[in-house]
């Protein structure tokens, strides 16, 4: 056994608690070493997630935030009524150098079990088009602004529901001697139908009383000005919001006021949003995908592929081509659908991409070969991206 010397002040029991203390610590470093190693090998079961320390604090930080946001009561199921299940939902997040930035446990309540009617009516809503966020950011850059991100915890907690619903007790954390009882939800859970709507719904609210415009033609764009020249530009997607203006006292009252409505965290000057890295300089903004870019080549196979000049071999004429090779179908959207989303950054994809993008019905191998054509391209040029000068 391992003799530790007795640190000068600290009595038997001080001491052991210290070295309990270090051999966790030690024991959540090494975790957080390995799931950056493993970030796929995230947990799927609530059995396999209990064995990691790391992934119990997880678990117990989600429910202490869904405790003191008030989002649910215990109860007796009424006659009648029927209980949604939940479930734990376990996600390692992953920064813009690749770092483990965080493990998020997230309590899910299983809406697909839901009636429309009576579990919940409206569902919509909107979110923040790319062309608004790279408008923004242009303005932005033009005008030497900085541009400022913050991130709402446990968004969808804070939206409330008009409609009763009634959950089970999240496992592992149920009542002791109230186990047959059940969650009346006050506020939305994550999973549920009615989640994302009743969340924008409480934002959009916040917005109005501080008297802040929403944009007729965007609705996820929100205004505020202050005399003849002060403006402050606010951009809602789901819970990430950035803004920019021209008045420093304006954005600091902005986040201010913002942390004191819901609980934020600031990620100071934008710099990784949906995956898009931001670079904010004296001369302007630049945008760019690269880990997006090397995580879809990862994905299918191209990683170590050999470069091409473009994306398409100049003269070439896609047709249905009935009588080709099909291929598998899935394969084919994903990596469709992956190459659409790189073309936020990417205007000289945007052509190529289209066209690949008729054929997802029935692909064939000269379909697929464009596509990989296209990747390869990609290979050769993923630091290329947008730059809005000043």
């Amino acid at each position: 056994m391992q003799d530790y010397e007795s640190a000068e002040g600290l009595s038997e029991e001080e001491e052991v608690a210290q070295i309990v203390q270090e051999k966790q610590v030690e024991q959540l470093t090494q975790e957080m070493q390995q799931l950056a190693m493993f970030v796929s090998n995230d947990p799927i079961t609530f059995e396999e997630a209990v064995k990691s320390q790391v992934w119990r604090n997880a678990m117990e930080s989600e429910i202490v935030a869904i405790n003191i946001n008030g989002t649910w009561e215990l109860t007796d199921l009424p006659i009648g009524a029927k209980k949604i299940g939940v479930k734990w939902i376990f996600k390692t997040k992953i920064n813009e150098r690749g770092e483990v930035d965080k493990c998020k446990a997230r309590l899910v309540a299983k809406g697909y079990a839901q009636q429309v009617g009576i579990d919940y009516n409206e569902i919509f809503e909107p979110v923040a088009r790319w062309d608004t966020i790279r408008l923004t950011l242009s303005i932005a850059a033009s005008r030497g602004w900085k541009v400022y991100q913050l991130d709402v915890k446990s968004a969808f907690l804070h939206g409330e529901i008009t409609e009763e619903v009634y959950v089970e007790q999240p496992k592992g954390y149920e009542v002791k001697g109230k186990e047959n009882k059940v969650y009346r939800l006050k506020k939305a859970l994550y999973g549920l139908k009615q989640a994302p709507r009743a969340w924008f719904s409480k934002i959009e609210s916040y917005f109005v009383k501080e008297g802040f415009e929403r944009s007729t033609s965007e609705h996820t764009l929100f205004t505020k000005k202050e005399g003849e020249t002060s403006v402050l530009f606010v951009n809602l997607y789901v819970d990430d919001l950035i803004y920019t203006g021209n008045s420093k006292q304006m954005l600091e009252e902005f986040k201010n006021s913002m942390k004191m409505e819901f609980e934020m965290t600031d990620l100071g000057c934008m710099r990784y949003f949906l995956g898009i890295e931001v670079t904010q300089t004296p001369n302007g903004i630049f945008i760019c995908q690269k880990k997006y870019a090397n995580e879809i080549l990862e994905k299918f196979g191209l990683a170590n592929c050999s470069s091409v000049k473009n994306p398409i071999v100049p003269g070439c004429k896609l047709t249905t081509d009935i009588g080709g090779i099909k291929v598998e179908a899935t394969c084919y959207k994903q990596m469709v659908g992956s190459l659409m989303y790189l073309t936020a950054t990417r205007p000289d994809l945007m052509y190529v991409v289209s066209l690949v993008a008729r054929f997802m019905e029935a692909p064939t191998v000269m379909h697929q070969q464009v596509v990989k054509r296209i990747l390869r391209y990609v290979k050769g040029t993923t630091d290329i991206g947008l730059f809005y000068t000043r």
